[in-house]
């Protein structure tokens, strides 16, 4: 089928991480036959979930191999990696150096990066093979020839190490090759000159596997089987060739309320798609599909709706905040959906009294809590009404003595915060109760959300 591209010309506004951003420049649809294609631009996730990550220290590859190929090639890959990674605008990168000079200190490198890319030389093939042989020229003489050929595999594998636990995301091994003839064994490239080919090539699309990228996609304008809606379905992609989306899928829908044509309706859902609404879309197919039962529609909606899941999916890299600050802001939005209207907070640290995390937690929630309009009270308050009672706000405390101290600072609810568990395993483990009832009005679980 003979086809052809529509340039998207129709600036949507809307932010770039939606999956159909704005037009592209293509070539204008040309001569008449063909059946016209729209160019959209859509997001993807990477192979890696390298979300929550965004200080990236790019490590050097090592060599399994004590061949200098092996050395060599762990130095080009490097090199490579650090440019493809930059590329993407994704991540901040930090100096190796700070890395490895915390560590000789003895220091957390979690204060600098918050993983590790890393990556390993697994294996280098050189082979270089002569040909000799026999032909015939344009005059019938014999004519003997030689040929050289040098091949070189490099095998590597690569991934991230989360600095906070450790946590490997990866790895992902890969093969590159490239490959040489000449007549001449002087001729050919060296082993160094193709492992940097293999690299090159076998890295091409490294950022695919680290970061959101974005992909071109076409989406087809359909033909109604129907002759006598043809007029308007012409008048209408005429619109589209024109670029002027927002009438031409007017024109498409009125054609499909009209006549219950479902190719126009799918074009329609092409255009809320290439002006970036794409819920839209599948709303109105939803619709299409509900009256007709078709299955193109259904096909569609099926599409759309997949779509909707990938934009979702690169929505949650654009999420920058820090695990701290994720679970701090669920902490919240789960306390105010239970707290009464009108309630004082008293935001309560019963980790030790040198646990940072947990600190920086509590003055996330306290911040996000003011902000909101939720008075809390202060910390010098605190202080005084757990000096008047007597007892340590750290380890096991009962809900009894938490509820005095609400009462003595005036509060009617309280959060009690804390850090549980370690590594992998380690979480926000809040509290809040009712001070007047001394019942428990929620308490976190062990849900991912929770998760530091």
């Amino acid at each position: 089928m003979k086809t052809c591209n529509v340039a998207n010309r129709f600036f949507a506004g809307r932010r770039f991480l939606a999956p159909v951003c704005l037009a592209l420049a293509l070539m204008a649809l040309a001569g008449t036959g063909c059946t016209p294609r729209v160019a959209l631009q859509a997001q993807r996730t990477p192979k890696l979930d390298t979300k929550g990550i965004q200080r990236v220290a790019i490590m050097p590859f090592e060599a399994a191999g004590g061949h200098r190929l092996y050395e060599y090639a762990a130095q080009q890959a490097t090199t490579i990696a650090t440019g493809k990674i930059q590329a993407t605008n994704h991540f901040t990168l930090v100096d190796p150096s700070r890395v490895r000079d915390a560590r000789r200190r003895g220091e957390s490198v979690e204060s600098y990066v918050d993983a590790l890319f890393q990556g390993k030389i697994l294996r280098v093939g050189e082979e270089t093979d002569v040909q000799r042989g026999e032909r015939k020229d344009k005059d019938g003489n014999i004519v003997r020839y030689t040929v050289y050929d040098r091949r070189v595999e490099v095998e590597y594998t690569y991934s991230f190490a989360k600095v906070r636990d450790g946590t490997l995301i990866g790895p992902l091994t890969k093969v590159g090759r490239a490959g040489a003839s000449a007549d001449s064994r002087s001729e050919l490239p060296s082993g160094s000159a193709l492992v940097s080919r293999a690299l090159e090539s076998s890295m091409g699309r490294l950022y695919q596997d680290v970061a959101p990228y974005t992909i071109r996609i076409y989406r087809t304008m359909e033909k109604d089987p129907n002759k006598a809606l043809k007029p308007q379905m012409d008048a209408a992609l005429a619109r589209v060739k024109s670029g002027n989306y927002v009438a031409a899928r007017q024109s498409y829908i009125d054609i499909w309320h009209s006549g219950q044509s479902v190719a126009a309706a799918v074009n329609a859902s092409i255009l809320y798609e290439a002006m970036g609404e794409t819920e839209e879309a599948a709303a109105f197919m939803q619709g299409v599909v509900s009256a007709t039962g078709s299955p193109m529609a259904r096909s569609v909606l099926a599409r759309l709706n997949n779509e909707i899941g990938e934009m979702a999916g690169v929505e949650k890299f654009a999420d920058t905040r820090s695990p701290t600050e994720k679970a701090a802001s669920y902490a919240v939005s789960e306390i105010q959906s239970v707290i009464p209207e009108g309630a004082k907070l008293l935001i309560l640290n019963n980790s030790a009294p040198n646990d940072d995390l947990a600190a920086n937690v509590v003055d996330n929630m306290i911040s996000a809590f003011s902000k909101s309009g939720v008075p809390v009270v202060e910390r010098q308050i605190i202080d005084a009404a757990i000096e008047e009672l007597k007892f340590q706000m750290s380890g096991s405390v009962s809900d009894d003595d938490i509820v005095s101290v609400g009462n003595f600072a005036g509060a009617n609810v309280i959060v009690v915060v804390d850090i549980i568990g370690s590594g992998t395993g380690r979480r926000l483990h809040v509290k809040a109760l009712d001070v007047k009832t001394a019942t428990v009005l929620m308490q976190s679980s062990s849900d991912s959300e929770w998760k530091l």
